[in-house]
């Protein structure tokens, strides 16, 4: 019974010992993913594209809004001789023009995201998949993403940033 207790707390403690040298020996690295990104070309031509598309919503709302306008100073204009039922149609018509507009710019705002969001996803793809081949060909256990605001700490001994190596393999330097 005293040998089988040994032989529990020798394996114990070689268990123990294997996975604190399992510890020791994994390689830590470190990235800013977002200086990643800013430093790879076709974020330009993406940022265009992006730009371009929510200055043709902005020239869309204004043309809405210039229409809007004219039709409100109209309606300024004419109030006091229109009779109480053109001028509450005409006040309709404002109103439900108003809420087009704000319709309008509701669902240009989503779509901007969505095309945003459609327009760098394979650039930020890209830039992940550099990023796991430089931790793999360098033997990186974890890479830690600094633009995420989850890592507060983050060892500098011991700790590699890979931001010139996943550049390299992107072919940016």
């Amino acid at each position: 019974m005293k040998k089988m207790v040994l032989a529990l707390i020798f394996t114990v403690l070689l268990s123990a010992g294997s996975v604190l040298n399992g510890v020791a020996q994994q390689k830590i690295g470190y990235i800013n993913s977002n200086e990643l990104i800013m430093a790879m070309p076709e974020r330009d031509s993406a940022m265009t594209m992006v730009e371009q598309k929510r200055q043709d919503f902005l020239r869309q709302s204004e043309e809405l809004q210039v229409e809007f306008n004219k039709k409100y100073e109209d309606y300024l204009m004419k109030q006091d001789s229109l009779s109480p039922l053109i001028r509450s149609t005409k006040e309709n018509e404002l109103g439900d023009l108003r809420d087009r507009i704000e319709t309008f710019n509701a669902a240009a705002d989503q779509e901007l995201q969505r095309f945003n969001q459609e327009v760098f996803q394979p650039i930020i793809e890209r830039a992940q998949q550099a990023i796991k081949d430089v931790a793999i060909e360098q033997g990186f256990t974890y890479i830690l993403d600094l633009s995420q605001a989850a890592v507060i700490y983050y060892p500098e001994e011991g700790s590699e940033n890979i931001l010139l190596a996943v550049k390299k393999k992107l072919g940016l330097e």
